[in-house]
């Protein structure tokens, strides 16, 4: 079987199949992968499908226009191979056969017909990155001129160092010789180009080049680019350690925020803040911010808490009325109380996500959150903690000041529609991460506990709060890790937690009782768990069954595995059999 032909444009690009050799096909799997679903699809589906969806020159009517009726145990004959007929299934068909390939393969599937060019040119250009000027940046310029690849993209990526470069690379060239120079080669280049490109290509890679040598051109060229961007939903901004580009990189990043976005990351110094802050009340409908903020070379408090009260609060409480996700962070530890002080009620906001740095002064007057969290008791149903530690003065994390904060902050705050709680860090001290569970235990349905490994005895205390505690719901969803999996482990979870729906471990090796020390082989570079332990894990969970736990939902996630294919089959096909209401397993 091999594929013959081609159609003028992708539009009426369909694939054609003649039964002959199969060489070719064997030479590309990806290829031969779709082309043999479709011929399949080909071979059974004139049977079913109405005629409409049978695009050729020649059409089987005598199966098309009657029922078939057979006597029993007769096989269906094989429909004779139709030479010359092109083959058009439904999209969505399509689209099901391109999920079992890989997102590299599928990018290379434009050329096949008209539903996967588009499939493919989705994938290709559905996330894009500008960072630095390097060939990869200017060939994506060239292709997000044409709109028909523009309005592809959804997520973006920008970081305005290629910019910088521009500057830096005018600030080396002296300007008469520039001037003299250059000029000269743009007339001879832009002559030679007339005679030697397609009259049809308007804008060349070297072409493309030469217009970017003064920042006033890169900056109006980001312009075009990224205005003509319509469907952008996911922007991500890093803007730090650039000092001098002011309103340049904010013209170019602000450019973005015509388009449909509805989830905006800014990764920026406090002093790009007052640029970009006023250009965010262009975004229509903004459901999620993540905010990190970097103090590049703002050191006065004065000057913080004004940025803050004036230019980062106002842009916030801007997008009240959409805003549902907002996650807050600070690259080193300074005082950011004033910012959740400014911030009014948003009554759209069901999570929120704070990072605290593990050094003094941490987030500042722990007051601040406590005033944030109680002016959003109703609202916040999702509630993420973490610990970060990405600089400071001497990097030296102190969990006694960190627990006394956190305990501060949490002081006298009551969240009535708390539904989850997230503590996912490896700084996070254990003592904190259980205080915080108690305080907000009563009305959890999910809890999610990682970072730290988890001894059976950190289990025990985790769900004995949990119980001990007068609950308004059931607990539906828990995350813990990493543990040592065990036969007792699971029965302490079967037995304290009757009615859990989902379960996801992160397990660090498994053990054959809760009891035992794990061992371990190193083969070269490879860490992994003596098989011996992993064999008699499996041998003592077959006599372990928990046909009374309701789980349906079971996830784990092994660091080291001896012959890791192996074992994850068996590890699905035993906890199918020991806790018979499993119906999703990874």
């Amino acid at each position: 079987m091999t594929r013959i032909a081609s159609a003028r444009n992708a539009q009426d690009y369909r694939p054609m199949f003649v039964w002959g050799d199969s060489s070719a096909l064997k030479a590309a799997p990806v290829f031969r992968v779709c082309f043999a679903a479709a011929t399949l699809l080909t071979t059974i589906l004139p049977l079913s499908l109405p005629p409409e969806l049978i695009d050729g020159d020649v059409e089987p009517p005598s199966l098309l226009a009657r029922p078939i009726s057979l006597p029993n145990n007769h096989h269906l004959p094989r429909p004779p191979p139709i030479m010359g007929a092109a083959v058009h299934l439904p999209d969505h068909i399509w689209f099901q056969i391109v999920q079992y390939l890989p997102a590299l393969a599928v990018r290379d599937l434009y050329s096949v017909n008209s539903a996967l060019f588009n499939i493919a040119m989705n994938v290709r250009y559905r996330q894009m990155s500008f960072a630095y000027l390097d060939n990869r940046m200017i060939r994506n310029l060239v292709r997000l001129k044409d709109p028909e690849v523009a309005k592809r993209v959804k997520v973006l990526h920008v970081y305005p160092g290629f910019l910088q470069e521009t500057f830096d690379r005018e600030k080396a060239t002296p300007p008469l010789q520039r001037t003299l120079r250059y000029c000269l080669t743009d007339i001879a280049n832009h002559l030679r180009e007339q005679k030697l490109l397609p009259k049809n290509l308007n804008l060349s890679k070297l072409g493309l080049i030469r217009t970017l040598r003064r920042p006033e051109d890169m900056i109006r060229l980001m312009l075009d680019v990224l205005g003509a961007l319509p469907n952008v939903s996911d922007y991500y901004v890093t803007w730090c350690g650039l000092p001098g580009l002011g309103p340049s990189a904010a013209s170019i990043l602000s450019t973005v925020f015509h388009s449909d976005v509805r989830k905006l990351s800014l990764d920026i110094s406090l002093e790009n803040v007052q640029s970009l802050t006023q250009s965010m009340w262009l975004i229509r409908h903004l459901e999620e911010l993540h905010l990190c903020i970097h103090y590049d070379y703002t050191d006065a408090l004065t000057s913080r808490e004004e940025i803050f009260r004036k230019h980062v609060a106002p842009a916030i409480n801007h997008h009240r009325k959409t805003l549902k996700r907002l996650l807050l962070q600070s690259w080193e530890p300074r005082d950011m109380s004033q910012l959740f002080y400014a911030i009014e009620h948003l009554p759209a906001l069901d999570m929120l996500s704070v990072s605290i740095p593990v050094e003094s002064p941490h987030l500042g007057n722990p007051e601040g959150l406590t005033n944030f969290l109680n002016r959003h008791s109703s609202t916040l149903k999702s509630l993420r903690l973490r610990a970060t530690q990405f600089g400071g003065a001497g990097l030296n994390p102190d969990p006694i000041s960190f627990d006394y904060w956190i305990q501060n902050a949490l002081k006298g705050v009551t969240l009535h529609k708390l539904r989850t709680l997230d503590i996912s860090s490896g700084l996070f001290p254990v003592e904190t991460a259980l205080s915080c569970l108690t305080h907000f235990s009563r009305s959890l349905t999910t809890v999610c506990i990682t970072g730290h490994y988890r001894s059976y005895e950190d289990v025990e205390e985790i769900l004995d709060i949990l119980q001990r505690v007068p609950r308004e719901r059931s607990l539906e969803k828990l995350r813990l890790g990493s543990v040592s999996l065990s036969p007792q482990l699971l029965d302490l979870l079967a037995a304290s937690l009757p009615s859990l729906r989902t379960l996801e471990l992160v397990v660090r090796d498994l053990l054959p009782h809760a009891l035992d020390v794990p061992l371990y082989f190193r083969g070269g570079h490879i860490r992994a768990f003596d098989e011996t332990q992993t064999v008699d894990f499996f041998t003592e969970m077959k006599t372990h069954k928990y046909p009374y736990w309701h789980l349906r939902r079971m996830s784990l996630v092994v660091d080291a595995l001896p012959s890791r294919t192996y074992y994850e089959q068996r590890l699905e096909k035993l906890f199918r059999t020991c806790i018979p209401s499993i119906t999703t397993f990874t």
